[in-house]
């Protein structure tokens, strides 16, 4: 078992991409069913679609899932309202400033992920968020990493 298995409590290191209108409960719970780490894609849910899609995600899989949060969404703490008090356990952020979400998922016991567009702003990210917060990983795309 490697140490993307262990944070996330899959079998398989493959995550599955919270991509916007793609990925709702229905191809989040079937990749965590198959022992990969299933995204729920928040971008294109408001705050009480989210919630519907955490809750049928819960029923249809015991396995470890995630959502996915673009922090430049209008509505961005109702979404981590509802990932709080849905206890989602596992957090991947993308477009905008881990700094700002982080410790508050962190304290709530919520690995946290942060997605990154290249290398650049990996860099970046290194330098914002606060040495406390304790980001779990950092994702770069490898087709972006250029």
């Amino acid at each position: 078992m490697n140490r993307i298995c262990e944070l996330f409590g899959i079998q398989h290191p493959i995550v599955q991409a919270g991509m916007v209108w793609n990925s709702g409960w229905k191809l989040a719970a079937a990749s965590s069913n198959a022992g990969i780490l299933g995204l729920i894609g928040a971008g294109s849910m408001y705050p009480e679609v989210l919630r519907e899609h955490i809750q049928k995600c819960k029923a249809a899989t015991s396995q470890p899932f995630g959502v996915n949060i673009p922090l430049l969404y209008s509505d961005i703490d109702q979404l981590i309202e509802v990932v709080l008090s849905e206890e989602v356990k596992i957090v991947f952020t993308s477009a905008g400033n881990p700094a700002v979400w982080t410790n508050k998922l962190k304290s709530h016991g919520i690995t946290v992920v942060h997605v990154v567009s290249s290398a650049k702003y990996a860099l970046k990210a290194q330098n914002v968020v606060p040495k406390n917060s304790d980001v779990g990983v950092l994702v770069i795309p490898q087709s972006k990493c250029s």
